[in-house]
């Protein structure tokens, strides 16, 4: 029976915040699963049904994952649950629902990357999430350092090292390159189950957002720059989509949070980052969209090191400071693991950076606090003895799209040459070439194809034509046959019978109608009178 125990519990945000998805792994397929949960540790408990699912490694060796949702749950509330496999329960283990959107400004996040199961302080964390402060625990990538390795005994081993924290504090993640598995994604996409997503998730579809108090949290995958351009086109469509619509609701949402793995820029002198290179996939693919519609905050990773910058955009501080930003700000969270420091900074710090500090022996993580609709505090902090690294308040006033034309000339000229340097056209962003236009321009790929396009526009558009064609003609019948039988007899005016009779050859006439011109002059009194 023990095979059937559950075990590797973690939590994360369902469809909203109202919905809480539970997953955790057996040694046995041990169907049926459930959770249990209530408000009161010692009930009433509500029963959520389970789904199961195995999949094999390499090796042959099997793993039996299971997924509960928790739904319609208060806001701002204490739950407890007990996951069980096969009649096998383990808890109660509780967590803390986020206050709705719009009804709290306030919102407190875990920002970790980096994360080996050998992490010598993952029991910071677990003090962290224990003090129910938290809404969220976001893993900006490299999860476990490899989720695959040992044909997966490493992810087994990270997720019960993680388990006390992240089954207590909703646990959001984006793909770094240890899930990439060779393009696979395989450990990544059946240990997770993200808001809106398939279960197990879709190598197509890794990215996600929600809405957790006053912030829309977008989760975003940096790896599909390097594993298909298919991918590509469909995450950047989605970005301009999610966040247009979270545009619409800034008053109550006002905070706009994205975070992934790779960043887009960094001062770090490694020759095999692309964030410290002019031009790149992933500038082009990114930076345009979350410019363009509003992206307050920007969280991506580099184990080696942390780095903040000004708000900026194409590599140009648009402010030189923290208050009203005219573009987002960037964090590159530091690793949460060891790491042996072959390279160092940038002899000289660019003028978008505002801070920067080498990982070296210390290892840290972040500490996001959203305080109300126009203040937000980050904190980058030493994981071993918890003093605060680095700190900075961000103000801003009025949250929405940002653009050229509000900064300065010379900000402007800048970021126009910087655009002109890497290939583009000044003025003009990578945003709605593929989003909103792309409809528009694979009908003028059809139009502009061969005669076999050509052939078969004609006959649609023939086909369409002609049904419209018979449609009309069969109306305007119909109309004249109606008219042709609705005839009034000459009345021969009696006030003691009907002021009219059926037409003839037809069964029934439901219409009232009076020709007043052959009536007599008592008719028109009669009616004239009527109340």
């Amino acid at each position: 029976m023990i095979r059937c125990k559950p075990k590797e519990v973690h939590i994360a945000y369902g469809e909203s915040t109202s919905e809480i998805v539970v997953i955790w792994s057996t040694e046995d397929q041990c169907s049926p699963s459930n959770v249990r949960f209530s408000i009161n540790p010692w009930g009433p408990y509500q029963t959520g049904p389970g789904e199961s699912h195995q999949f094999e490694e390499s090796n042959g060796k099997k793993n039996n994952f299971h997924r509960v949702k928790l739904r319609d749950l208060k806001p701002d509330s204490t739950y407890f649950y007990k996951p069980s496999s096969q009649g096998i329960p383990v808890g109660p283990y509780f967590f803390k629902t986020a206050p709705t959107s719009g009804s709290s400004n306030e919102a407190h996040f875990l920002v970790v990357s980096d994360v080996s199961s050998t992490y010598p302080s993952i029991p910071t964390l677990y003090k962290e999430a224990a003090t129910g402060n938290y809404a969220s625990i976001l893993h900006a990538g490299n999860i476990a350092m490899n989720l695959s390795s040992q044909n997966g005994e490493t992810g087994n081993i990270f997720f019960q090292v993680m388990e006390p924290a992240i089954k207590a504090v909703p646990y959001m993640v984006a793909p770094g390159p240890s899930e990439q598995e060779d393009g696979t994604y395989k450990h990544y996409l059946q240990r997770f189950s993200m808001p809106l997503l398939d279960w197990p998730m879709k190598t197509y579809q890794m990215w996600y957002s929600v809405d957790i108090g006053p912030v829309h949290l977008i989760s975003f995958s940096t790896e599909v720059f390097f594993t298909g351009k298919e991918q590509t086109e469909r995450q950047h469509d989605w970005l301009i989509r999610d966040i247009k619509l979270a545009n619409r609701n800034r008053e109550n949402v006002p905070w706009v949070v994205a975070f992934g793995h790779r960043p887009m820029y960094c001062s770090y002198e490694d020759p095999k980052l692309e964030c410290n290179k002019k031009i790149s996939d992933l500038k082009k693919g990114l930076e345009d969209i979350f410019y363009r519609y509003g992206a307050d905050i920007i969280i991506q990773s580099y184990g080696a090191a942390y780095e903040r910058s000004y708000p900026q955009f194409k590599g140009v501080p648009v402010n030189d400071n923290y208050t009203n930003p005219l573009g987002p700000v960037h964090i590159i969270t530091g690793g949460a693991s060891p790491w042996e420091m072959e390279y160092n900074f940038t002899e000289t710090q660019p003028e978008w950076c505002a801070f920067r500090y080498t990982n070296k022996s210390v290892m840290s993580y972040g500490r996001l606090h959203i305080i109300n609709a126009s203040h937000a505090e980050y904190e980058q902090v030493n994981a071993e003895d918890q003093k605060i690294l680095d700190s900075f308040t961000i103000t801003q006033i009025k949250h929405g799209q940002f653009s050229i034309e509000d900064l300065p000339e010379n900000i402007s000229a800048t970021i126009d040459k910087n655009i002109k340097d890497a290939g583009g056209k000044p003025g003009v962003l990578n945003v709605e070439e593929i989003g909103e236009t792309k409809d528009q321009n694979r009908i003028q790929q059809l139009l502009r194809g061969d005669n076999r396009n050509r052939l078969i526009i004609g006959i649609v558009g023939g086909v369409v034509a002609l049904v419209a064609f018979v449609v009309i003609v069969a109306v305007r019948r119909c109309r004249k046959r109606r008219r042709t039988t609705r005839r009034w007899e000459q009345m021969d005016i009696n006030y003691g019978k009907k002021f009219y009779s059926k037409a003839p050859d037809k069964e029934e006439d439901n219409d009232f109608e009076i020709d007043m011109s052959d009536g007599t002059e008592g008719t028109r009194q009669l009616l004239n009178s009527a109340p």
